[in-house]
């Protein structure tokens, strides 16, 4: 068996066209279990490939208690310097309410994708992908992390994208207990995967069933190299770019046009453009509430400069809805939850989507780093939706967990 062929992205990365060349990849590829295909009746075929697996022995159960060091290797697009390198663990981690203490959110969630992971959950009685959560710094922890990936691993993959993904099965009571108590020395923040943990959360109420009071997670340490953040540009349709408009940016913003040099910003919207408009964009990264601006008259790409800028601990994803979307574009936390707003990782992207009609702006916004996560989190506080967009992504289909 291919282990390229059976491995999958998370659920919520993929379109139709890539969950369609999943299934058509392997005969066993985790896509036709943690994405399936079909009307209501997918999630009992979903649960059926997954007891068929089971019996013909494409997945097993082992026999003693382990934990999973679990490697990742990345280029990001543009970075010819060598692969980054992230290293956690798979573990089960127990269910509790956020109000505990103990497991804590960093971001709100929408519940169109909750209903539909509950009902996988439901009919597979399963975690199938793996939630990513931020454990204490621990040098101990990522020491022993690295001395495994010394270890010839157990599974090895490169999905798609050519990201590489290794799996070290780790059964020493000893180094079990290490890396136990790191990541019990205090909260854990949840990274990625609030749907799926809520989700948990509510497959749990009202049960005592043991399984069900755990939840896979790959855990990494919050001092480890490779916790990567990507931005989560914001993208608005449906926007009056008018002079009403531009008056409210400049009472609090200098509207610096970017400068228009070279054959290649003939077209403002270009790619080249939008990538040189990004990097103006995070040399002001410790400028909170800098933003790149798409799609406004006279040149099409700006950069907004704070008039009175401020020691703030504020995102500038929280800034922007404060200062622009809500009071001079009218989109307030309702309209946010209900889908107002559409994001992209990518600047060149953001480009080309507001190109292609008119009433489009998109906002180029620079990503928090890990301590301001974890910061918040333990504050109580909360981050707008897809305020974080954490890289690489997990990989869904070596590690599962079985509920019952």
């Amino acid at each position: 068996m291919n282990p390229d062929a059976v491995i999958a992205p998370p659920y919520d990365v993929v379109d139709e066209d890539e969950v369609a060349a999943l299934h058509s990849s392997s005969p066993y590829n985790i896509g036709r279990v943690e994405a399936p295909r079909g009307g209501d009746e997918r999630f009992e075929e979903a649960a059926a490939a997954l007891r068929a697996w089971e019996a013909e022995g494409v997945l097993l159960r082992d026999p003693a208690p382990a934990l999973y060091a679990y490697e990742q290797r990345t280029r990001i697009e543009g970075d010819d310097g060598p692969r980054r390198v992230r290293r956690g663990y798979f573990a089960r981690l127990r269910l509790t309410p956020y109000e505990d203490g103990e497991v804590l959110p960093h971001e709100r969630t929408m519940a169109a994708p909750k209903a539909e992971r509950l009902a996988l959950m439901q009919a597979t009685q399963a975690n199938v992908s793996p939630i990513l959560v931020i454990s204490g710094g621990s040098t101990d922890a990522v020491e022993l992390l690295t001395e495994v990936a010394g270890r010839e691993p157990v599974f090895a993959a490169r999905d798609g994208l050519g990201d590489e993904h290794r799996l070290w099965v780790i059964d020493a009571a000893s180094e079990i207990a290490r890396l136990v108590e790191a990541a019990a020395a205090a909260p854990v923040t949840i990274a990625d995967g609030h749907h799926r943990y809520e989700t948990a959360l509510e497959h749990l109420a009202g049960h005592e069933e043991e399984g069900r009071r755990w939840m896979l997670a790959c855990l990494v340490p919050a001092n480890a190299p490779g916790l990567d953040i990507f931005p989560t540009h914001r993208l608005v349709p449906g926007v009056d770019v008018g002079a009403d408009l531009i008056e409210g940016l400049e009472a609090s913003y200098e509207i610096e046009p970017l400068a228009t040099r070279g054959p290649d910003l003939a077209d403002p919207l270009d790619r080249g453009a939008a990538g040189r408009l990004w990097e103006a964009v995070r040399a002001e990264a410790s400028r909170p509430g800098t933003f790149g601006v798409i799609g406004l008259p006279g040149g099409g790409l700006h950069l907004l400069r704070p008039r009175s800028p401020e020691a703030s601990r504020a995102l500038d994803s929280q800034i922007l809805n404060q200062a622009i979307l809500e009071p001079l574009l009218g989109i307030d936390a309702a309209e946010l939850r209900a889908g107002r707003v559409q994001f992209s990782e990518d600047a060149m992207h953001a480009a080309a989507w507001v190109r292609e009609a008119g009433g489009r702006l998109a906002f180029l916004v620079n990503p928090p780093g890990v301590e301001q996560v974890v910061a918040m989190a333990r504050a109580g506080g909360v981050m707008p939706q897809k305020a974080t967009y954490f890289y690489p992504k997990l990989a869904t289909g070596m590690v599962l967990n079985r509920l019952d």
